[in-house]
């Protein structure tokens, strides 16, 4: 069995060298360690070439970007699996660290089995004050321990965040399935990569033991970035759709896909500055229309949302943007 871990970078000299140790010490046999720097202007490139030139007993492959690019850690990772030969992958962002016993007993559990992935739990590591959290999913993980059925889970999952680290893959299965990331002037590229493995995948395990920590509240992180961006989760909303509809598999998600796509649109109501709501109902209303008039109720009424937020989310569905505008 070969392993192919991918370690995507930009700007991390302070972090990458933890990331690259915690993979090696996981102690894989077989590792080949693919590490892709979007064009770094700080010192990560030095480190990674000296620990590249340092490590004679495992095959450790920097790749260099000439050029920061557009899609930052999408262009990133697709490049990795265009490079990768192993038969297992998993992706490490720089800054971040795995946790080596569980994330090799993760690894040697998606070998011994006929899945195309596991699913693993992760931690929060709070960069300002060394404090950890756990990602709010106490309840989905309650629902997989009790739950057997392939197409319940499959539902359970897409509820789940979707961070790509936090899945180990078969790559036989992505690239089967022809499976990368979207490369576009956004981010949360993860958002549909998750779709797209969870939909297509046969079979899938969950380990629910801490593999992963993602290093939060770092200057530069992607995640802390605010404002308009939020905005171009819509990118993505309209990605998933149209693999959804290109696959055949949007009458069998429809309702999941409304339930992720309420969440968002609530999500970035609240993030956007007050200037941008309109732009928020303009990109949101054509792809609530999507949805069957049917199903949209369905789905709002077992929300679980406020009153206040199902007026925002039907407002737009209704195509009623002063009422919309008003509820803030």
């Amino acid at each position: 069995m070969k392993i192919s871990a991918i370690v995507t970078c930009y700007n991390v000299e302070e972090y990458v060298a933890i990331t690259l140790q915690s993979v090696l010490d996981c102690g894989f046999d077989d590792l080949e360690l693919i590490v892709v720097d979007d064009c770094s202007n700080d010192g990560t490139q030095a480190i990674i070439k000296a620990i590249a030139d340092d490590r004679h007993d495992v095959s450790i492959q920097p790749v260099f970007f000439s050029k920061n690019t557009i899609g930052g850690v999408a262009t990133a990772a697709n490049a990795g699996l265009d490079l990768a030969t192993g038969d297992i992958v998993l992706f490490v962002d720089g800054d971040d660290w795995v946790i080596p016993k569980y994330t090799k007993q993760a690894v040697e559990m998606l070998w011994k089995s006929k899945a195309d992935f596991i699913v693993c739990n992760c931690s929060e590591y709070w960069n300002h004050d060394g404090k950890y959290s756990q990602y709010p999913e106490h309840h989905l993980w309650g629902q997989v321990a009790a739950e057997w059925r392939t197409d319940r889970l499959r539902n359970t999952l897409l509820e789940m965040a979707p961070f790509p680290w936090r899945k180990i893959y078969r790559r036989s299965f992505l690239e089967e399935k022809a499976i990368r990331f979207p490369v576009g002037d956004f981010f949360f590229e993860d958002n549909p990569f998750h779709w797209e493995t969870t939909t297509k995948a046969e079979k899938f395990l969950f380990l629910n033991e801490i593999t992963h920590v993602h290093r939060m509240n770092r200057t530069g992180q992607t995640i802390g970035a605010s404002g308009t961006r939020f905005i171009k989760i819509f990118d993505h909303a309209q990605i998933m759709l149209d693999k959804l509809k290109k696959d055949d598999l949007f009458e069998s998600y429809k309702k999941d896909y409304a339930k992720w796509l309420y969440k968002h649109i609530l999500w970035c109501s609240r993030y956007v500055p007050p200037g941008f709501l309109n732009e928020v109902f303009e990109r949101a209303n054509p792809l609530l229309k999507e949805l069957p008039a049917h199903t949209f109720w369905e789905v709002v009424s077992t929300s679980g949302y406020n009153a206040k937020d199902v007026r925002k989310i039907a407002a737009i569905f209704l195509n009623k943007r002063f009422e919309f505008l008003q509820e803030f």
